[in-house]
């Protein structure tokens, strides 16, 4: 562990107090180190880099700016004072690589599936659009090639039978999809369920397209799974809205759809959280009697979702003897992200430096509706999260 003096220590508790960091100066500290790895260093790539949602690492980059750590270009760069900080850490300023042939995400889409890849990605196009409401942030046509392929690196697929709890990604039409152009059915009995149904409808067209059956239900997962898809399935899937409470409802919901008995599978897409709810959800699938086999960081790419810098990671748990919902009947609690945030944030326009609340009880509930009206003062359509403002 680094000894720090008490000036970097003190600067670093100081910007970890301000923005109201969980992670307190050893947050702070990781945001400089990979800053000085990176520089020039764009917010998203530090907050994919270190692990924290992207409005938490724009406030301290904020306030690491107002003490003359960086300057006041972006992508972030290092001032004369920031360098010597970040020789007292000892870091240096080399590129962190990853793999050159998978990017870090541990598979490869092959030149064949390509043309899988821009079929998913002109569906996306014309598909339903992001109900920011339901936490929706669709993932990109890649990432949802990838997640097949690592379904089958693990033997999940070719499969028998897979639940999808809410599917906004379209996770069934990529399956089918790729199955088509691997010349096999991947899933015999493919089921789905959410909310929406329009969504719903522009499945059921794709997968007629793609001759694969399919069981499409709509339902709303804070009542439990119709009683058919009890203990049906072999494999569930889930990508939840960014709270631990969905986190907790739509996995509970995806062991109720799981055949009894160790050896299931659930792949589990969620976005970096501060300590505390990380650790809320590792508790979770604890309880729900999971085990964790694999989780691979940073592994899916979202179009926006700009509040986990466009990405999140994804895991695959496997049942036990012991597992079992941890929900049972109804859920009456909040769910969304607009149904937990009491606190409005605020943002700053990029063009002229004009300042706006943005929650729930603001002129401006979300930052959608923002940037689509523009700052009444520029007119600009780009603004950067400050701290949340609290005792409102």
């Amino acid at each position: 562990m680094i000894n720090l003096d008490d000036g970097l220590s003190g600067l670093l508790t100081a910007v970890a107090g301000a923005v109201g960091l969980q992670e307190g100066e050893a947050g702070v500290e990781r945001v400089l180190r990979a800053i000085g790895q990176l520089e020039p260093a764009s917010t998203r790539a530090v907050s994919r880099h270190v692990g924290l949602p992207l409005p938490l690492v724009a406030a301290v980059n904020n306030e690491l700016r107002a003490r003359d750590v960086l300057t006041r270009d972006r992508p972030s760069r290092l001032t004369a004072y920031g360098r010597q900080l970040l020789d007292e850490l000892d870091v240096d300023p080399v590129e962190v690589g990853s793999c050159t042939c998978c990017a870090g995400h541990s598979v490869v889409v092959p030149a064949e599936l390509t043309p899988v890849v821009d079929r998913l990605a002109r569906l996306i196009e014309a598909g339903p659009e992001i109900d920011l409401t339901l936490d929706q942030s669709f993932a990109t046509a890649a990432t949802k090639v990838r997640r097949v392929l690592l379904m089958m690196r693990y033997g999940l697929l070719p499969g028998r039978s897979v639940l999808l709890v809410g599917d906004d990604d379209l996770m069934s039409v990529t399956i089918a999809a790729v199955g088509a152009a691997l010349g096999r059915r991947l899933v015999h009995h493919l089921a789905v369920v959410d909310i929406s149904p329009t969504l719903l409808d522009f499945i059921s067209d794709q997968l007629g397209e793609l001759d694969q059956p399919a069981e499409l239900r709509r339902h709303d997962l804070r009542q439990p799974l119709p009683e058919r898809f009890h203990g049906a399935f072999e494999l569930a899937m889930t990508d939840p809205p960014y709270t631990t409470d969905g986190a907790a409802l739509f996995l509970s919901r995806a062991v109720e759809g799981l055949r009894p008995g160790p050896g299931r599978s659930v792949i589990f897409s969620f976005g970096p959280k501060g300590p505390d709810d990380t650790l809320a959800v590792q508790r979770t699938v604890a309880d729900l009697g999971l085990t964790v086999q694999a989780m691979h960081r940073n592994f899916n790419e979202y179009l926006g979702a700009g509040v986990i810098g466009g990405v999140s990671h994804l895991q695959h748990l496997v049942s036990t003897a012991g597992t079992a919902p941890v929900l049972a009947g109804d859920y009456t609690g909040p769910l969304y992200t607009a149904d937990q945030r009491t606190a409005p944030r605020q943002y700053v326009c990029n063009g002229c430096g004009s300042r706006y609340l943005v929650g729930q009880q603001e002129q401006w509930t979300t930052i959608a509706l923002l940037k689509q009206a523009g700052c009444a003062q520029c007119g600009g359509e780009r603004f950067r999260p400050l701290q949340l403002v609290k005792g409102r």
